[in-house]
């Protein structure tokens, strides 16, 4: 008898000493709230097309801010912030969801290319470029190009 309480014992110890394994779940929502990042601009910042890139780059603002199809782009402190008007609403996005055209350059290359682009020409023609632009799309409510989808700054000519 005394081998069979030692035995149930041990098998006892064995259950209640093994390590549980560990169960993880992870759920991942992404929530817009008030009081989310806040980008201020007086006005529209003027921007620059580069063709080459297919969007264009503001000029001038407190922020790198990306146009692309229908949509701004801005990253700060290495978030990635979207929305569809430059007053916002700022949505928090990951880089995986960034037109794969942004995604391919980095901002350093962004603003180079930009700073290029700007010295192609003298200040009078980017002032009057600008104007244009800020012409065309003043009191615009749907915030896409005047002409068409490729945005402010595209030289039409």
């Amino acid at each position: 008898m005394k081998k069979q309480i030692l035995m149930a014992i041990g098998i006892a110890g064995l259950f209640t000493c093994q390590p549980q394994p560990e169960a993880r779940a992870a759920v991942h929502v992404g929530v817009s709230v008030p009081g989310g990042p806040s980008f201020s601009f007086s006005d529209r910042p003027d921007f620059v097309y580069l063709k080459d890139y297919g969007f264009s780059v503001s000029y001038g603002s407190p922020y790198d801010v990306i146009y692309y199809g229908d949509a701004y782009f801005i990253l700060n402190n290495n978030s990635w912030y979207r929305a569809h008007d430059f007053r916002g609403p700022w949505v928090r996005i990951g880089s995986h969801e960034l037109p794969r055209s942004l995604r391919m350059h980095g901002l350093r290359d962004i603003r180079h290319r930009r700073d290029i682009e700007y010295r192609r020409h003298d200040r009078r023609y980017w002032n009057d470029r600008f104007r244009q632009d800020r012409e065309q799309w003043h009191g615009r409510d749907d915030h896409r190009g005047p002409d068409d989808r490729r945005g402010p700054g595209f030289d039409r000519r």
